[in-house]
């Protein structure tokens, strides 16, 4: 760095605020060439515009060449310092929009695709309350599976998510809303569907191939369940009970989600002492990545709602421990 430089005295201009946005989507994206497509920039221009931050800063935020993009010392304080700054900023502009009513921001929000079927109406009685009351607020919404979920949240493509969250991490806070009922379930042409309740045990379900759980979290159910011989795997639950439909294999599924079709008739719970477990589900966001005043907003009506819901508790029914927050 020039030595003839003056020192950063601390006062920010607008010109700054930009280097240090381009700064932080060039440390997330990995170096200067992966970022060309996040910022609409050749390499040159990124390149000079961060060394114009560098200059202004007065100091090496990192090192880019042929052995790759590394941060400093010093640019790892200013990443991570850059990042609080624009965080508080987008708060600000949240809070004065809010302030008029007016709060334009976008919000992406994912669900485990089970969801819609045990926790429907307060999921939609949520969106309909911020559709209401923020009109500007755009929300992009995706149903899939817990493990999508999961990664998604951990590299930043989801601000905020809805999951039976399977594992604990400590990039992430997992705050305990409700419980997903899971039941055992077998198809109309499974062996097992004529048979009585009392009749079956453990030892007889082992003998019959299973879809993979994708979630169980309580250790006891865990337990029950070692052992099953694992013969498809699916990482949706639509997908799942095309395979429990298929009556070649038994699978672990949400209650209020099988019910359409036990009322049809094509399968039917596997009831044994023990058989039954429920999944914690959790409120899930990137502890790097603050939540916004909109998905604030989202994250304080969905645990309005979510806990307004009545909590049904079957005899027999094993219920997963929380995961820390």
């Amino acid at each position: 760095m020039n030595p003839s430089l003056k020192p950063f005295r601390g006062n920010l201009s607008d010109t700054d605020i930009a280097g240090l946005r381009e700064f932080v989507e060039i440390v997330e994206a990995g170096g200067i060439t992966a970022a060309q497509a996040r910022l609409g920039k050749g390499k040159s221009a990124i390149s000079l515009g961060l060394t114009r931050l560098e200059e202004r800063l007065a100091m090496r935020l990192c090192e880019r060449g042929r052995s790759g993009f590394q941060l400093t010392e010093q640019g790892q304080l200013v990443h991570s310092a850059a990042v609080q700054l624009l965080a508080e900023i987008g708060r600000f502009n949240d809070f004065v929009g809010a302030a008029i009513h007016k709060l334009e921001d976008k919000i992406t929000f994912y669900a485990d695709d089970s969801f819609l079927f045990e926790f429907g109406e307060p999921l939609t009685r949520a969106i309909a309350r911020v559709g209401e009351r923020y009109a500007d607020l755009t929300l992009n919404i995706r149903m899939t599976s817990p493990d999508h979920i999961y990664a998604s949240v951990l590299e930043g493509t989801a601000d905020l998510a809805f999951t039976a969250l399977g594992r604990h991490s400590d990039a992430l806070v997992a705050t305990p809303v409700c419980e997903e009922r899971m039941g055992i379930f077998c198809g109309k042409d499974h062996p097992l569907f004529g048979c009585d309740d009392a009749a079956l045990t453990p030892e007889e379900l082992r003998r019959h191939g299973f879809v993979a759980a994708e979630v169980t979290q309580e250790e006891g159910y865990s337990e029950f369940v070692r052992g099953l011989k694992i013969k498809a795997r699916a990482p949706t639950i639509l997908s799942r009970m095309l395979l429990v439909l298929s009556s070649r294999y038994l699978g672990i599924v949400p209650i209020a989600f099988a019910r359409h079709w036990v009322e049809k008739g094509d399968i039917r719970e596997l009831q044994i002492e023990g058989s039954r477990t429920a999944n914690t589900c959790y409120l899930v966001h990137r502890k790097a990545r603050p939540l916004g005043l909109g998905g604030m907003i989202l994250r304080g009506m969905l645990m309005d709602e979510l806990s307004a819901q009545p909590r049904p508790k079957a005899a027999g029914t094993q219920t997963a421990h929380p995961v820390p927050a």
